[in-house]
């Protein structure tokens, strides 16, 4: 067994994939695993995991973690180093000389995900793009082994390391077990969630980045739509984060205060906490993954929220865009629409149609999720990859 150091700059100290899943599989096995991150507090052991703290910082002065990264190495030692952050892969010729493998585990299309930052003016977005995919290929070389969510992940980069995995973010089912969408023999629900749940109109939401490309939007004026027809009999419950003021004053203006147009039907709940997710999930009855088609949501992905709605038994509502409409064909488990307002309307109406309908989606959705899209069906692979890693001698200093 080894020491293991995970490490982001950018991700919380309780985003799943890196903490529930990769982390506690690698020291269930038997490594001595930290988790480097901001915002933790340094301290005992969480599920078998150390925690590590990084001084939280804003994305300009992120580059002043590295004094504090090359002390954490200093003082664990690890035999692995496992990155989450393109940012830090200009550390990786620092790091090898202290650290005998170095992993980086690929979690977006990085060059789509630098063209299609708001803060980037536009007529850069497309040059920004280009550099940062060639600067992900040179830097991932480097690397002893590369971890990604979907084999597309690999596609732009070049041969090296030729150690791979991908490793699909489905949710570490266990985690929902207990909870199931309107099932009163599972864990009750108590406080918020309990109340959200006793609303008696189609209960739709959604949890993730609050943006428009994820189809923020596109929901809002699918509500104002049924509204103006003169119906109530739907609620949308928002999870999440704004990241662009903007985004944030729009839907605000329109959720928010008596005069709203959507006050009542339109409920924001702010960021949930993973060890709160799936309580606020089962309150409702359908998981609502809306994204536009365009960069990213155009590319092969695994939508990480789809999976837990239906892990604890919701219907799904998605756009027919891949890694989304692919599983609720397959497993007969919601409605997959065309991108756009149109479409999701269109979803809508079929729900509200057949209730019953809808709880019988969820339950072959939650059956799906549990034998064959959840972390327990796959977190095997991770411990292979790490077999083969750690095999033979470690890279010369």
């Amino acid at each position: 067994m080894s020491r293991v150091l995970h490490l982001s700059v950018v991700h919380r100290h309780d985003d799943p994939r890196i903490f529930e899943r990769e982390c506690r599989t690698l020291a269930d096995v038997g490594h001595d695993v930290t988790y480097l991150a901001p915002w933790l507090t340094t301290g005992p052991r969480r599920d078998g995991v150390g925690l590590w703290s990084l001084t939280p910082r804003s994305r300009p002065t992120r580059w002043k973690h590295t004094r504090e990264i090359l002390r954490a190495v200093r003082v664990l030692q690890p035999d692995v180093l496992h990155f989450h952050d393109p940012e830090l892969l200009a550390l990786v010729p620092l790091l090898r000389r202290r650290v005998a493998r170095v992993v980086y585990d690929i979690h977006e299309y990085h060059d789509l995900e630098v063209s299609g930052k708001y803060y980037i003016p536009a007529p850069l977005r497309p040059l920004a793009g280009r550099a940062a995919a060639s600067a992900h290929t040179r830097g991932a070389a480097l690397c002893d082994g590369l971890v990604a969510v979907v084999d597309d992940q690999f596609e732009s980069l070049g041969s090296q390391p030729t150690l791979r995995v991908a490793l699909p973010n489905y949710p570490r089912f266990s985690r929902f077990a207990e909870f199931a969408a309107g099932d009163e023999g599972t864990t009750p629900l108590t406080g918020e969630p309990a109340k959200l749940a006793a609303d008696p109109r189609l209960k739709l939401i959604y949890v993730g980045s609050l943006t428009r490309p994820r189809g923020i939007p596109v929901m809002l004026d699918v509500l104002q739509r049924h509204a103006d027809e003169g119906r109530d009999d739907a609620v949308l419950y928002l999870g999440g984060v704004f990241y662009n003021p903007e985004v944030e004053a729009e839907v605000r203006g329109r959720v928010e205060g008596p005069q709203a147009p959507l006050a009542g039907r339109v409920k924001l709940l702010g960021r949930i906490a993973p060890d709160q997710l799936p309580a606020y999930l089962a309150a409702a009855d359908v998981v609502w993954v809306p994204p536009t088609a365009g960069g990213q949501t155009l590319r092969k992905l695994v939508t990480t929220k789809l999976y837990e709605g239906l892990a604890v038994g919701l219907a799904a509502l998605v756009s027919d865009l891949p890694g989304r409409s692919e599983v609720v064909k397959e497993e007969d488990c919601g409605i997959a629409v065309a991108p756009g307002v149109d479409g999701h309307y269109e979803g809508l109406t079929r729900l509200l149609a057949d209730r019953a309908a809808v709880r019988a989606c969820g339950a072959r959705g939650r059956a799906a999720v549990e034998a064959r899209y959840s972390w327990e069906a796959i977190e095997g692979s991770l411990v292979e990859f790490y077999e083969r890693l750690l095999e033979g001698s470690p890279n010369p200093s």
